[in-house]
């Protein structure tokens, strides 16, 4: 073994060569499918579904489009902020599975939008988007770990200020979103925040924490909006990652379809009745 990270395996020239004296900061973040894979036994069993997935969305689209269906585009403002809380939710779980985690560290201000109609989409999106991380984490311990290291031009990985981190973000963003724009691409960026939010910690610096997931929410603006919103907001991750769409019903939910059925039943029984009344008025 060499003992090189995916990462340096990938893209030995870039790691070795130093980058331009303008530039900071420098991360190859154009990350190969393989690194974005969340389970292989999972991905191939539903790469048909999610490709004829995809198909039916286009065509749902094109045809709503063309007669006047096309649904009101999700406020920009709306897409930042469910971005934003996504990514505090992120980091704090990260922190929580990396032992760091303590209630000092001024990742509260998710509380902000309770009440809201946002809450309904966070509780939605979240644990698609945790399961995809941690599975990111587990498989890829080196690319989602020690982030600091990896991308700081600075000995150790050492974070000098707390504008350092955003810019690490704005970086990694500028090469992940290159070429396309994926799920997957927008769930390694949150895996990448939470990896250096852990660093900020370690480093003593978690006063740093709440600059870092405002990065975040700045890569969005800058880089995602459009696309989220065309791809169906946030939600639109759930399904990506859930394209089957099976969730658990609540109970209300439940006595609603059982309630539902037996309604059918009645009337299904009643329409019988009422045919056979005028087909067969004898047998009254």
């Amino acid at each position: 073994m060499s003992g090189k990270t995916p990462l340096e395996a990938s893209y030995p020239d870039r790691l070795a060569t130093p980058p331009p004296t303008k530039r900071k900061f420098s991360f190859p973040a154009n990350l190969t499918s393989n690194l974005l894979a969340v389970d292989p036994a999972v991905g191939a069993a539903s790469s048909a579904r999610r490709r004829l997935s995809n198909v039916s969305d286009v065509v749902t689209r094109k045809l709503s489009n063309t007669i006047g269906w096309k649904a009101p585009p999700i406020p920009s403002h709306d897409i930042i902020t469910q971005g934003r809380c996504l990514c505090y939710q992120y980091v704090r779980s990260r922190l929580k599975r990396a032992g760091v985690f303590t209630r000092k560290l001024g990742l509260q201000r998710v509380r902000s939008i309770l009440g809201t109609s946002s809450i309904e989409v966070i509780r939605e999106v979240f644990p698609a988007l945790n399961y995809v991380g941690e599975e990111l984490e587990r498989m890829h311990p080196r690319v989602y770990s020690g982030v600091a290291r990896q991308i700081s031009r600075n000995p150790g990985g050492e974070l000098p200020s707390e504008e350092a981190a955003p810019c690490l973000m704005s970086a990694v963003a500028r090469d992940l979103f290159r070429t396309d724009i994926t799920w997957a691409k927008v769930i390694s960026l949150f895996a990448m925040a939470g990896g250096l939010a852990v660093d900020c910690v370690r480093q003593g610096h978690s006063d740093y924490l709440p600059r870092l997931v405002e990065g975040v929410a700045e890569v969005i603006e800058d880089e995602l909006v459009p696309w989220i919103n065309d791809n169906g907001g946030w939600m639109g991750l759930s399904y990506h990652v859930n394209p089957s769409g099976t969730t658990e019903l609540s109970v209300l939910e439940w006595i609603a379809l059982g309630l539902g059925c037996i309604l059918g039943i009645c009337v299904f029984i009643f329409i019988i009745k009422f045919v056979g009344h005028f087909l067969f008025p004898d047998s009254q």
